[in-house]
């Protein structure tokens, strides 16, 4: 059964949101996402974000980056935007929200027209319903959607842009993508509004960068540890392999029921792949740019609930593109 997200907005007698103290937020937390307490850097980044500073954080993979912007919307009214290179990660966080009785949305070139247009109607309402708003850098750069932002941003109502993976937008860091640079108009656009930056992946050189790209403003700087010993971390050659395919099929059949992702460089050989190993009995699909976008979801919600094992992706894996 969903749950209605927990009410924590509280007005004073001059219409002034009061701070969001540490006990509310962890009441949120709890009863939205049924986590005991904060993890990590999560609760001084979101303390930061809801007293409108800047703020930049540096989590691992699975070091629950999310948080950080997903109970801001809910501690106060209006929209956090969330700016994402992946439509995977969108589709897949919305649907969360969604079960969670959450109202969040994206808006993607994978949707009908219908769906893009009821998105805009809320967004255009004096209270809009949505909370949380995923989209991508693209639309960002378009001058339709701006002009949008500003709208909701002059009726009090953009509350944090939340930029995903933003080592994208340095030349130095290894996803470098070129639309993330237009980024940089947000500051100057939308100047009030506090930005949060996350990463997994940042060497000092890249986090320069990205914060002098965005325009950040005295920002709040997070790092968390790194270590991860649930990971395990091999090398295999494949020159030396008499089959690379063969030897594939063998590690995945040892790892036994587990989900996983084969990344390849490309489309002809995920799909080369993924047939190889279909006939050597592992439930597996490929996913690329050149599937149509129907399929590309078909394939995503089939490995997401456990109905295929493996993935086998280009290394852009999730990066569409939507206008």
């Amino acid at each position: 059964m969903k749950k209605s997200p927990l009410p924590v907005q509280n007005l004073g007698a001059k219409g002034k949101q009061r701070k969001c103290g540490r006990e509310a937020l962890v009441k949120l937390l709890r009863w939205n996402f049924g986590h005991p307490d904060f993890r990590g850097n999560q609760l001084e980044a979101i303390e930061a974000i809801l007293s409108g500073r800047d703020c930049f954080c540096l989590m691992p993979t699975g070091g629950g980056k999310s948080m950080c912007y997903q109970i801001p919307a809910l501690a106060k009214t209006g929209i956090v935007l969330v700016i994402s290179p992946l439509i995977a990660l969108m589709e897949n966080q919305v649907m969360a929200l969604k079960e969670k009785g959450i109202a969040a949305e994206f808006l993607s070139s994978t949707q009908t027209s219908q769906l893009r247009n009821k998105i805009h109607e809320d967004l255009d309402r004096g209270q809009p319903s949505i909370r949380l708003l995923y989209v991508t850098p693209e639309l960002i750069a378009t001058s339709g959607f701006m002009s949008k932002l500003k709208k909701i941003h002059g009726r009090g109502l953009l509350n944090l842009i939340a930029v995903d993976e933003a080592h994208c937008i340095s030349s130095w860091g290894h996803d470098f993508r070129p639309s993330y640079r237009k980024l940089s108009s947000l500051r100057n656009q939308l100047q009030d509004v506090p930005i949060l930056a996350l990463t997994a992946t940042a060497i000092p050189k890249v986090q320069k960068d990205v914060i002098d790209s965005l325009n950040l403003q005295n920002p709040l700087v997070l790092q968390s540890s790194f270590n991860r010993p649930n990971i395990y971390y091999g090398v295999r050659y494949k020159d030396l392999m008499d089959d690379a395919y063969a030897d594939l099929c063998d590690v995945l059949k040892s790892a036994g029921d587990v989900c996983a992702i084969v990344y390849c460089l490309e489309r002809t050989t995920c799909d080369d792949l993924s047939t190889h190993l279909s006939k050597n009995g592992i439930s597996c699909a490929a996913y690329h740019a050149g599937l149509n976008n129907k399929l590309r979801s078909s394939v995503l919600d089939d490995w997401i609930c456990s109905k295929i094992q493996v993935v086998v992706a280009t290394v852009a894996f999730g990066m569409k593109t939507s206008l």
